[in-house]
């Protein structure tokens, strides 16, 4: 799974399906996420992220990529 910072994943442990964070870092097998609304950051496990398949998200990805 290629990962991009700054688009919205979800976890597979999360309590609520409509909730969704925002990938800001990541170091090994460790990614760093923010909720959208409180900016509150965490780390989890690489593996437990979904990204989001939206056309909105898909579109932020490539603009992104295009972006570095």
């Amino acid at each position: 799974m290629k990962l991009v910072i700054g688009c919205n994943y979800h976890t597979t442990w999360q309590s609520d399906s409509r909730m969704r964070f925002i990938l800001k870092e990541v170091k090994g097998d460790k990614a760093r996420l923010a909720t959208r609304v409180s900016k509150k950051d965490f780390w989890t496990d690489v593996k437990d992220l979904i990204f989001i398949e939206t056309s909105y998200n898909k579109n932020k990805a490539e603009r992104l990529k295009d972006d570095r």
